[in-house]
């Protein structure tokens, strides 16, 4: 009964903590998630967030991330872009998202994500600028030591949680007792195994810094391009076209019961 009475208490304590441990990770998770997700602004600026640590020192953590473009002559475009991803292969990284697209002028943009180790990561910056400088750039550092050491402190004390009700389950003397007790270690077990996943994805997440470029074809086309006019001509008789279709449609109905009513007048 006194068994029962301490395995009771602990549960109870366990449970207070967990529901105020989970609630403060959430909002740091949550809030760091917002951090990392950024979109591309059109001039240079640099955002870092910086947060005080304990064990570990502030910076310590850090997800970097950068999106930016650049223009290049139609004769160049092809060249600039294999150069871009010559650089990517020599720095060991890899290209996770490339989608070639085409503006309303008729030129192309190559959008192309890549992963570059992150100790490497301001020197490819600086090299992708040797094949041509940045139209636009953005670069953001994201500190998330602050939740990277609150899951430490939360796996410390599942730990010890851990520990403590393995020694309760060694104690007990009813099949009740052990089966309660075992259902609660594997709770504990669930959150010290979701937990080592969000610190394993910070530890990925720092280990690559990714880099969004948007390379335009066709830098300084005004409206005096002979490109522009040709797209527009095409749009414009692309529209006749369809607005002549639809009218056409609606027509022929009134037209086929405007001939079947002349034919019956003739036949009268």
């Amino acid at each position: 009964m006194k068994l029962f009475k301490i395995l009771t208490i602990l549960i109870f304590f366990s449970a207070c903590n967990a529901s105020i441990s989970n609630g403060m990770s959430e909002e740091g998770i949550a809030v760091g998630m917002e951090d990392i997700a950024m979109n591309e602004p059109s001039s240079f600026k640099i955002a870092s967030d910086s947060m005080g640590s304990q064990s570990l020192s502030p910076g310590e953590y850090i997800i970097k991330s950068a999106y930016g473009s650049m223009d290049v002559s139609t004769s160049n475009f092809d060249q600039k872009v294999n150069e871009f991803k010559n650089l990517i292969s020599e720095y060991e990284g890899n290209i996770s998202d490339t989608y070639l697209s085409t503006n309303y002028q008729g030129l192309k943009i190559q959008s192309i994500t890549t992963n570059i180790p992150a100790e490497n990561f301001d020197q490819f910056l600086i090299e992708v600028e040797d094949i041509k400088d940045f139209s636009d750039i953005s670069i953001n550092a994201n500190d998330v030591t602050t939740y990277v050491l609150d899951i430490d402190s939360r796996l410390s004390s599942l730990a010890n949680e851990k520990e403590a009700l393995e020694e309760i389950k060694l104690e007990a003397k009813t099949t009740s007792e052990r089966l309660e007790v075992q259902n609660q270690l594997r709770y504990v077990n669930q959150d010290i195994e979701m937990l080592k996943g969000q610190k394993e994805y910070y530890a990925n997440a720092i280990s690559y810094s990714k880099l969004s470029l948007n390379i335009r074809e066709g830098a300084g086309i005004s409206l005096f391009s002979w490109n522009y006019y040709f797209q527009r001509s095409l749009n414009w008789i692309e529209s006749i076209v369809g607005y002549a279709f639809s009218l056409g449609i609606i027509a022929l109905p009134f037209l086929l019961i405007f001939f079947v009513i002349k034919k019956m007048k003739n036949k009268d």
